[in-house]
């Protein structure tokens, strides 16, 4: 089982050419992006960018997609899509309540500011700026446009200030702003979790942010803990090591402690409820990555 395991997560992080200056975990989630849009049907998240983001990249997820059809692999593309569907989703119900700011904190090659036609958001891309100029570079040459007002904001969470770098490109602290946080928390310190939390906390009042985060393995079957393990060793060999992991109820107090009005804990029953139960493939969500929403 361990060797299984091992063989699969390997795959899915060397199948394709890798895109220069994208940290492996950025460009993996891409491809799984990209292979949803291919594998399952109907969509849990319809991105129709995915592919193309990929740039010569994509023409190698589409040649190889039998490499992305067993249960362990599709179980982490799967997560991967509903974790976007659910923020979008939430991101979209504020934006009718008047939040025009987003922000998307790690946006890696995300490609909502692509897909958005919303004319008065004004969106905050916020990632390391190496793999933030990849992007643009990558976007620019292949014509992708954005019709929000796209901002991109190169910040490392362990180094830089979060709010002064915001505040730098037009973030207006003063006004609510939904914020999505993906496929960060895991690999920063505690104190850049800490700060990033804080800061959040001390915006609008109404304002939101969603995030995933990975579940302490003392919670784990035994099965997901060899898993975490092996995709730990992978990610570390990539220059990106896994340094925390949370107990949902210790981050739960964590989070009221912070100062947030509204700590909802999205359980892995919950999503699977309202984005996979009517499904005929039997597609769902384990308990490896969760997520929080919270209200200042």
């Amino acid at each position: 089982m361990h060797d299984f395991i091992a063989a699969v997560i390997q795959k899915q992080f060397c199948i394709t050419p890798h895109i220069d200056k994208a940290k492996p975990s950025s460009h993996a989630v891409a491809v799984w992006r990209a292979v949803h849009q291919l594998l399952e049907k109907p969509l849990i998240f319809n991105d129709h960018i995915a592919l193309t983001i990929l740039g010569d990249a994509s023409a190698d997820v589409i040649e190889k997609l039998d490499i992305h059809k067993d249960p362990l692999s599709t179980a982490m593309r799967v997560a991967i899509a509903v974790r976007s569907r659910f923020a979008e989703d939430e991101r979209e119900q504020v934006f009718h309540n008047g939040v025009n700011q987003y922000v998307i904190l790690g946006a890696g090659l995300d490609t909502y500011a692509y897909r958005s036609n919303k004319l008065s958001e004004s969106v905050f891309e916020v990632d390391f700026p190496a793999t933030q100029a990849m992007k643009i570079a990558r976007v620019q040459q292949l014509g992708i446009h954005s019709r929000c007002n796209l901002n991109y904001v190169a910040c490392d969470f362990e180094q830089d200030s979060l709010e002064k770098n915001l505040v730098a490109t037009g973030f207006d602290k003063n006004q609510k702003t939904f914020f999505s946080w993906l496929g960060v928390v895991p690999y920063l310190d505690a104190t850049a979790i800490e700060q990033t939390l804080h800061f959040v906390s001390a915006c609008a009042p109404g304002s939101t942010l969603v995030f995933d985060y990975m579940v302490d393995p003392i919670n784990l079957s035994d099965i997901e803990k060899i898993a975490i393990s092996i995709l730990s060793a992978q990610l570390a060999a990539g220059g990106e090591p896994l340094n925390f992991f949370f107990d949902p109820n210790v981050l739960a107090e964590k989070l009221a402690k912070t100062g947030f009005t509204s700590v909802e804990n999205i359980s892995p029953e919950y999503l699977n409820e309202r984005y996979l139960a009517s499904r005929e493939d039997g597609l769902r969500v384990g308990n490896v990555t969760r997520m929080f929403k919270v209200v200042v």
